[in-house]
């Protein structure tokens, strides 16, 4: 165990010794410290965590092969070879570096993550990626670490690419399986394929999906997992302790066959054997609210700051998507515009409008949400036809009521492109005509939680450390 423990110490040494060592880890956490922060203004929960906790832990098979085929290429390999050295003992320190770099990797994300459950919590989705991301660091390893030993020439670029093409189709696999599976397509032959990524294989194990469906039972699934991971690492010591010898493979053809059936074995269980019987409902991944919008061409109304002009492009959905996004848990002044297809010479009265919504506070004056003679401008508008208003005029002249309103949203489950249903019902009256005209809209309003700052600083600053230690190891070594 001390010689292990002295082993590691020097290789974890060796590994951050390089020039550039230091400068690259700060670069990647810097990246991904710069798209959290960028991503406090949209989604922060689906695509930075799709890059933090899923791409780049599935290219650290690429960081493993690297290191595992490098002592060959150095030709330091022969020195573990010929030293008072225990081979098992190096490979495990090895190891364990690599196991060192993964958690220190994990540990880089957690600042950002703290952040985001200050506000929000954790949601079901970003716990499933604290233990999605783990398992793919040590599933890629695994795999890894054998690629690296199984090439024993004087190039890396040999295990590099090909842990490289293994990276490539794992990402594939991840959004095909989700299409497959959503198509009713998981049980097909192509849908077993998806199931060589570890990545996939982890995902139906933990039971969540970005679709529909998740499989019913994870058995298999679990035991696969382990004889991909597990399988991979017993191999990986086997062929490096018993199947090679200082510079050329030291073993007989019934060994080589062994090797080639035990990866072809490791490779196709998870296809084989994995359960692929998607009838069970995905859960939830948020607490978003569910709501509707009845308007797929446009909407009859829009919000805007106060005393802001109309948008020119209007009107979406999102009523308030050419502006800002509502600070949640802060009453937000804004002026609802609200346009009615009558010619602005005809006369309207009775103008009367409910507003409410989902997990957001809507307040106003009553007297501007019941207006016995609304004041109107003249607008020009995209007349779409709109079924909840029979007889919509053929002409594009039109008029807007203009509402002074506040709205305070509230329980955000993201940091940004938090979308809240937004309901208006309106009655109203025209000249000439018997009946009121009524009108309702379910359209949503978007907030976001002012957190930009708190995650730039809570996100930089591992990657000013590694930039300072990058510093110091070029003032030694200039």
């Amino acid at each position: 165990m001390t010689t292990i423990a002295a082993l590691y110490a020097e290789e974890l040494k060796a590994t951050m010794r390089g020039r550039f060592a230091w400068l690259g880890a700060g670069v990647v956490l810097f990246i991904l410290g710069g798209f959290a922060t960028l991503c406090t203004q949209g989604g922060w929960l689906q695509p930075y965590s799709v890059i933090a906790y899923v791409l780049v832990p599935l290219a650290f098979i690429i960081v493993a092969a690297g290191m595992m085929a490098s002592p060959r290429t150095t030709r330091f390999v022969e020195s573990v070879f010929t030293a008072p050295v225990s081979r098992s003992e190096w490979l495990i320190a090895k190891l364990l570096v690599l196991f060192t770099l993964a958690a220190a990797y994990y540990a880089a994300l957690l600042p950002a993550m703290l952040v985001y459950a200050a506000h929000i919590g954790v949601p079901f989705l970003l716990h499933e990626y604290l233990l999605w991301c783990p398992g793919i660091l040590l599933a890629e390893i695994a795999i890894g670490s054998l690629i690296g030993i199984l090439f024993i020439g004087r190039s890396v670029m040999a295990p590099i690419g090909t842990a490289m093409g293994l990276l490539l189709a794992y990402v594939v696999f991840i959004p095909m399986q989700e299409v497959m599976v959503t198509q009713g397509n998981g049980a097909t032959r192509t849908g077993h394929i998806t199931l060589a990524s570890p990545a996939v294989l982890i995902k139906n194990a933990l039971g969540f999906a970005f679709g529909r469906s998740i499989p019913s039972a994870t058995r298999l699934t679990w035991i696969s997992l382990a004889v991909l991971i597990f399988g991979s690492l017993l191999l990986a010591a086997w062929v490096f302790l018993r199947a090679q010898g200082v510079e050329t493979w030291e073993t007989t053809r019934p060994k080589r066959w062994a090797i080639f059936l035990a990866i072809l074995a490791i490779a196709l269980f998870p296809v084989l054997f994995a359960e692929t019987n998607y009838d069970t409902p995905a859960p939830s991944l948020s607490n978003a609210p569910q709501f509707r919008v009845d308007f797929p061409q446009g909407s009859y109304a829009t919000i805007v700051r106060p005393g802001a002009p109309l948008p020119a492009n209007c009107c979406q959905p999102i009523l308030n998507w050419d502006s800002r996004g509502m600070i949640t848990d802060r009453a937000n002044r804004a002026d609802l515009l609200f346009f009615l297809p009558v010619d602005p010479a005809q006369s309207v009265t009775h103008l009367h409008l409910t507003l409410s919504g989902d997990n957001i506070d809507i307040t106003a004056d009553p007297a501007a949400l019941n207006q016995p003679a609304p004041q109107r401008t003249p607008y020009t508008y995209s007349n779409f036809p709109n079924p909840r208003i029979p007889d919509t005029p053929k002409s594009t002249s039109g008029s807007m009521v203009r509402i002074p309103i506040t709205i305070e949203p509230h329980h955000a489950w993201d940091l940004g492109n938090n979308r809240y249903p937004f309901n208006i019902a309106a009655t109203y009256k025209v000249a000439g005509e018997p009946q009121p005209r009524t009108f309702t809209e379910h359209a949503a309003v978007l907030g976001h939680v002012a957190a930009a700052a708190q995650m730039a600083l809570a996100s930089f600053l591992l990657p000013l450390f590694c930039f300072g230690m990058a510093f110091t190891r070029w003032r030694r070594t200039r």
